[in-house]
């Protein structure tokens, strides 16, 4: 029984990573990032996707990945993901996979805020202690990196590249506001084209994955 048991889960398991491998959300990337780049970028896009299925109890992924945007965007319906929806063991794995092979530095880039060297000194009372202002990791869209060169070459939706370079050269953007963009200009049938579900795991999922990991509370 226990032997029965035991080919069952293997058996399961095993049709579960295929499935997963069989995803290919990623491959119009292939000629220009690595392998290993868009082996995780599917990935990540897959666990996206479940976790979308998951809380809209929905099977039609492009609704849900659509719908994902629209309440991102907006203020009333943003509250309904709760912080476990992006920081869990499978999301945080994702982010360190990215990291462990090098496919961060090709996606983000560490934001840094001029204004914090533009400040003028003043003269202090030594006893007086300037209180520590609490550092905040931000990454950014990488306008250098190869994952935006690489999707401004394959991806042939025009709006978003725009949306993304826009996004790259001004920065720190509220996810929330080009999540808005983003949805005034695309439909649920864009969501056929694998890459764009890439983009939309990428840039409004893992990205607040990471700023939640980096930056506990």
């Amino acid at each position: 029984m226990l032997n029965k048991l035991w080919l069952f889960i293997c058996i399961v398991s095993t049709a579960s990573c295929q499935f997963q491998a069989d995803k290919k959300y990623a491959d119009d990337l292939k000629g220009c990032l690595t392998d290993k780049d868009v082996k995780i970028l599917n990935k990540a896009t897959y666990l996206f996707e479940q976790k979308l299925k998951e809380h809209y109890e929905n099977s039609d992924n492009n609704t849900n990945f659509y719908k994902y945007l629209n309440d991102l965007g907006s203020i009333q319906t943003l509250s309904s993901f709760k912080k476990d929806f992006y920081l869990n063991d499978e999301s945080i794995q994702i982010i360190n996979e990215l990291e462990n092979k090098g496919t961060f530095n090709k996606i983000w880039i560490e934001f840094i805020d001029d204004d914090e060297s533009d400040e003028i000194p003043i003269a202090v009372l030594p006893e007086y202690e300037d209180p520590k202002k609490e550092k905040i990791e931000i990454y950014s869209l990488n306008p250098n990196g190869d994952y935006l060169n690489c999707i401004n070459k394959t991806n042939k939706n025009e709006a978003i590249k725009e949306i993304l370079n826009s996004q790259s050269n001004y920065g720190n953007i509220a996810p929330s506001i080009i999540a808005r963009a983003m949805k005034q200009k695309i439909n649920k049938n864009d969501f056929n084209v694998g890459l764009n579900k890439v983009i939309v795991a990428v840039g409004f999922y893992y990205d607040t994955v990471n700023l939640l990991n980096k930056n506990p509370r």
